[in-house]
């Protein structure tokens, strides 16, 4: 990226600190902004069976919804119920997705 002087527009290098032409500082670009995304494991209102802690889990990480219920259900199965009891602990601590409500509508007032 070609940097240039703010005080007398002459091309400089990429890593010039002072303008050779006016002897202006110069000041490296900002760092570029990457978008963080964060995630929330909420239990969704919609996909889910039970109380939506495997649909919740599934939409945080990107996962298939089906694996994840496969690995619970063999969790409690084959691990001595593990599973049951790791899907009552995320019940309890994952919040449940607010309700999205249609704005308040305005009418006019009766005369």
């Amino acid at each position: 990226m070609a940097m240039y002087c703010r005080n007398c527009g002459k091309a400089l290098a990429d890593d010039a600190r002072f303008c050779s032409g006016c002897g202006a500082q110069m000041y490296p670009p900002p760092p570029p902004v990457y978008p963080q995304t964060v995630t929330r494991l909420v239990r969704p209102r919609a996909g889910r069976m039970i109380a939506g802690v495997c649909q919740g889990l599934s939409n945080a990480y990107a996962w298939d919804v089906v694996w994840v219920r496969v690995i619970t259900v063999l969790l409690t199965v084959f691990g001595g119920g593990a599973g049951l009891l790791a899907y009552v602990i995320f019940w309890v601590v994952m919040p449940e997705e607010p309700v999205l409500l249609p704005p308040p509508a305005s009418y006019p007032p009766s005369s």
